[in-house]
């Protein structure tokens, strides 16, 4: 079972795509966001650094954060990493700031996020 800031490869979370990577976001309910490979501002995204990853193979990604996902443990098919204390901060602040998101899904995570933060040195 992943933990929150896990990156895990899931099983067609979307259509067109027969794996894709995710960040955990809540252990409590199986909720992730999904990491694509270019921006868009519609995924009120950010970028995270090849040069932190390993997983990443030397190219930039960007964490989407205007959409969490439900995944089923079953369509994880394996854990390749997991992102920093940062890059999960920023994940806070996007999720919490955000005009796309629907306030009982933000509702549905912060407190897990955060709490998992605070206790991170």
């Amino acid at each position: 079972m992943p933990n929150i800031s896990d990156v895990v490869v899931v099983e067609k979370v979307v259509e067109h795509r027969k794996t894709k990577h995710c960040v955990c976001i809540s252990v409590a309910t199986d909720k992730y966001l999904m990491i694509n490979t270019s921006h868009r501002d519609i995924y009120d995204d950010f970028e995270i650094e090849s040069s932190e990853y390993m997983f990443l193979k030397s190219i930039n990604r960007f964490v989407c954060c205007s959409e969490m996902f439900y995944v089923s443990p079953d369509k994880i098919l394996r854990s390749v990493g997991n992102l920093n204390r940062d890059d999960m901060l920023k994940i806070v602040n996007k999720i919490q700031d955000s005009k796309i998101m629907d306030n009982t899904e933000k509702d549905s995570v912060l407190p897990e996020l955060k709490k998992w933060l605070s206790d991170i040195p």
